[in-house]
């Protein structure tokens, strides 16, 4: 009997076989035969690997390090010049404030020796790192969804929807062109199942002092920016710029309270924050499908979760303490899966920032990351898909694309001390 080989195997066990391979092998097996181009390229196809990708990441998740690119040759001069002209400023610093800095290097540095002996080779994370192009270096990130990145200038009136994975992004056409009392603009990004579209929403002003905005919102199904006014958003100025997507809605913390926006029926509303909350001591979170934030209440620091909202009955629940010392606290920025969070530690109440961390809730532990560094676009919890939309094209100026680090808190530490 001949030798037989994968190509003599029934198509639904090719494509189950094909499914479990990282993204970078499909895009090389899309060359090796036009079944499986044209099997690799199919809808379902895409969406069986976002599924089986989003289920694996919740015990083995990516934290993704965007760096901005290489400078040119004249921002590089442009930079020196500036260096040169804060010489020639006489500067004071207040002896309170010098001495908050002395105690924040301190801090720092033990940080830095007692990660010398830490072993990451345990943790379930991932760490990638990836060279923005630099058609995209000005933008920010507004949100990341099904591998995804949306990318905004500041006002927003340039949008970008990227897959890092693919190499492939869309250019969104221009909203209008209105005003914005705020920069940058409030925007939000993400993903409606029911209509099986993504859409991005600004919220901008007719006039410097409208009193009601004017939300836009786009939709990949019709191409196309719509308006409208809701009264819900009715004075309010300040928008946090996190969004968290929970069950095709998008959250986002209006400062008093959370703001809700139903990515299908287009619609806000709001969820008061619990009455017992002293202060907010964390970024929006999404935490094990429900919105999560950090609170301070009489009892310390606790992580608490946003309960049955869709009934109308709002409630929270707490779900893990976290230790704060006499000098530090830990600040959570993203649930990254497998028991991890990403964040960073600051000194207690001063809002001055010490180093990024990785947090195990469930073992109460805290590892040194990686020190602050300049060049560091984005920290992302990212799933690599095949994801595509109408309208993808090749980005120009790609660098290498993902690099996987084999990365440890002391081989950062050593990279920042060279």
């Amino acid at each position: 009997m001949a030798n037989k080989t994968i190509s003599d195997l029934p198509e639904g066990m090719v494509s189950e076989i094909l499914v479990r391979l990282p993204v970078k092998t499909l895009l090389i097996c899309k060359s090796v035969c036009k079944p499986w181009l044209s099997m690799i390229s199919n809808p379902h196809f895409v969406k069986s690997q976002l599924r089986r990708a989003i289920i694996a990441s919740m015990n083995t998740p990516t934290l993704l390090t965007i760096e901005n690119p290489p400078p040119t040759a004249e921002e590089l001069a442009f930079k020196m010049k500036a260096i040169e002209m804060e010489k020639n400023f006489v500067t004071y610093t207040a002896p309170a404030y010098e001495r908050l800095q002395e105690r924040r290097r301190e801090l720092v540095k033990q940080a830095v020796l007692d990660a010398k002996d830490q072993d990451l080779s345990s943790c379930p994370v991932q760490f990638d790192r990836l060279v923005v192009p630099r058609p995209f270096f000005p933008y920010g990130v507004v949100s990341c969804c099904n591998g995804i990145i949306c990318l905004a200038t500041g006002f927003g009136k340039t949008v970008c929807l990227w897959n890092p994975s693919i190499r492939k992004c869309k250019k969104l056409p221009h909203p209008q062109p209105y005003t914005s009392r705020k920069y940058p603009v409030k925007m939000g990004f993400g993903y409606d199942s029911i209509s099986d579209a993504y859409k991005v929403f600004r919220v901008v002003s007719e006039k410097l002092y409208d009193k009601v905005p004017i939300v836009q919102v786009y939709s990949t199904t019709t191409d196309s920016w719509r308006e409208f006014r809701d009264p819900i958003l009715k004075n309010y100025d300040n928008f946090r710029r996190i969004n968290i997507l929970v069950n095709g809605v998008l959250y986002f913390d209006g400062v008093e309270e959370l703001i809700a926006f139903d990515m299908h029926s287009e619609v806000f509303r709001i969820v008061p924050f619990p009455s017992f909350c002293h202060r907010k001591r964390s970024d929006l979170l999404e935490f094990q499908g429900s919105v999560a934030m950090v609170f301070q209440t009489e009892s310390g620091f606790d992580l608490w979760t946003l309960d049955d909202v869709v009934t109308g009955k709002v409630s929270w629940t707490k779900r893990f303490g976290i230790a704060v010392d006499s000098e530090t606290e830990l600040c959570l920025a993203k649930y990254l899966g497998g028991g991890q969070f990403f964040g960073q530690k600051l000194l207690l109440d001063k809002n001055i920032m010490l180093y990024n961390v990785l947090y195990n809730y469930q073992k109460k532990e805290t590892r040194f990351y990686k020190l602050p560094e300049e060049k560091i676009f984005a920290y992302l919890k990212y799933t690599e898909t095949l994801v595509s939309l109408d309208g993808f094209e090749p980005v120009d100026d790609t660098p290498t694309g993902f690099e996987h680090v084999d990365e440890t808190p002391t081989e950062s530490v050593s990279e920042k001390k060279g």
